[in-house]
This record gives C-alpha cells, structure tokens and sequence, in this order.
C-alpha cells in the first residue's frame, strides 16, 4: 500500500512538472527564427574548440614520441658498454655487443 501511494506522487509530481518542460521554438522546427540561427552556431564553435583541443592533446604526444626516438637514437650512438657491463662514450671504446658476455 505504500508503495502504490508513493507511486502516485512520484507520477503526480512528473505529471505537474511536465507541464513546464515543454520544449523550445528551435525543437518544435522554427528554423528562420534566430534562435535557430544561434544554436547552430554555438554548436559549430563547440565542435571546432573540442576538434581543436584534442587535436592539440594528439600533437603533445606525437612530439613527445619523436622526440624520444630521436634522444634513444643519439644515446645510442654516443654511447657502449664495456667488458665489465658499464657504459661509456663511443669515442673511447667500440661497441661490444651483449652476445660477448
């Protein structure tokens, strides 16, 4: 019984607050009002500054990623190991590959 009566005020509630949820000139299909003209717009300059943003999030990590293959490859260049396993500059030693030890 309680929830029957509980029921019929959660509808008695949605039933009266529909009453003022009735939806705007640009929903109903007045497209020359200009309204209609401000909500394409809005929703265009919403669109283009989201594209922009995650376009920009996608460049920071394209940068990143070359710029993490470009120092890995310098490193590599610069760099060898040596019969104890300890790193030092090209220019001293040659490389000894890891298949040695």
């Amino acid at each position: 019984m309680k929830t029957i009566r509980i029921s019929l005020f959660a509808l008695a509630g949605i039933l009266i607050a529909a009453h003022g949820l009735v939806a705007c000139p640009v929903c109903y299909g007045g497209q020359d009002q200009p309204l209609a003209a401000g909500m394409n717009t809005a929703i265009i300059v919403m669109l283009g500054i989201t594209g922009f943003v995650l376009s920009s999030i996608v460049g920071v990590f394209l940068v990143l990623w070359r710029r993490a293959r470009r120092n890995g490859a310098m490193l590599s260049d610069q760099l060898s190991v040596n019969e104890q396993g300890n790193l030092e500059e090209s220019n001293q030693k040659g490389v000894i590959e890891w298949n040695n030890f």
